[in-house]
């Protein structure tokens, strides 16, 4: 009995298909999915999503769940960042997509059209004020010479509460993950696939990830301690066959699987997000987290008034 795995308890800082690496790893360890037989044995894993400004350091630190979903900006600066590490990257390129709102029936769900950003200088933007996907889009501003401070943003608050801003027809633009951001691109039908109870918005017309290129965006951690455990090797195991099958697989399989997950996302919209995130190379690549990657990472961030000495050493951990 005592080399038995025990259950892993993972959390996510933020829900969405661009984490589907980790998804898939969740999945393996919550049913009998066949797509994987061979390496989930004695694997078990339960999926929560941190609410009402959980902060999943203090979470890990306490050992009320043993893996969480983070970024490395996170540690820096962070009390309880020298009891925790990162060790494993998720996404090495920004998921967030700008969408147009349109009224064009006919649109498809990407603008065929490179973007000018300078058309931002006329535009009313709806912008996830998180720390990582603002500093992000900071920077993207800055690499394309727009004056991030003189752009109208508006902050609608949480994601959900974006959209619905932007479906009561408040912005021009909304700055989302997917499959949210690509939700607005389609069209939601009931049932029996006759009446369409949402309809799109809009559409995509820039990805952040393309801007700015390759850098640590999502990672997941653990406490040190529990670098030592038979389930974190198991994890590691798992986790990295599901990054592999995220980027390989065909996004129909891969929805398939994931679907679950979002049951107020459209089918066919779940596979577009799929195929958005595989031509865009998020887990292409891998599971350690590099040390160019870290850097790209924090020179956004010190873009951004981020100071204090944050050695890659001793924030990230390969296995």
């Amino acid at each position: 009995m005592e080399n038995l795995i025990k259950p892993i308890r993972v959390m996510s800082s933020r829900h969405s298909a661009f984490y589907t690496p980790l998804l898939l790893a969740v999945e393996l360890g919550s049913t009998d999915q066949s797509f994987m037989k061979s390496v989930s044995e004695d694997f078990e894993c339960s999926y929560t999503v941190a609410e009402n400004n959980e902060n999943v350091y203090e979470k890990v630190f306490n050992n009320e769940i043993d893996i969480a979903q983070s970024s490395v900006s996170g540690s820096w600066n962070n009390k309880y960042s020298k009891d925790i590490v990162h060790f494993g990257e998720i996404n090495k390129m920004d998921g967030f997509h700008l969408v147009e709102r349109s009224d064009v029936e006919s649109q498809e769900a990407f603008s065929q059209d490179a973007f000018n950003w300078e058309l931002l200088n006329e535009k009313e933007v709806l912008l996830d004020h998180s720390a990582q996907p603002l500093n992000m889009f900071k920077y993207a501003c800055l690499k394309k010479n727009i004056d991030f401070d003189k752009l109208k943003i508006i902050d609608a608050g949480s994601p959900e509460e974006m959209v619905k801003s932007f479906r009561e027809g408040n912005g021009d633009l909304i700055h989302l993950q997917a499959p949210q951001s690509v939700d607005l691109t389609y069209d939601l039908y009931d049932e029996k696939g006759i009446n369409i109870v949402r309809p799109k918005v809009g559409k995509i017309i820039e990805q952040i990830g393309k801007i700015i290129g390759p850098l640590s965006f999502s990672t997941l951690i653990c406490k040190r301690e529990y670098l030592e455990t038979r389930e974190y090797h198991k994890f590691i195991e798992i986790f990295h066959t599901t990054k592999l099958f995220a980027q390989t697989q065909d996004p129909s399989k891969i929805s398939e699987i994931i679907f679950e997950f979002f049951p107020d996302t459209d089918v066919e919209a779940l596979e577009k997000t799929i195929s958005i995130y595989q031509k865009l190379n998020c887990w292409n690549g891998e599971v350690n987290i590099s040390e160019d990657h870290y850097d790209t990472t924090l020179e956004v961030f010190r873009n951004n008034g981020v100071e204090g000495i944050f050695p890659f050493s001793e924030i990230v951990h390969h296995h």
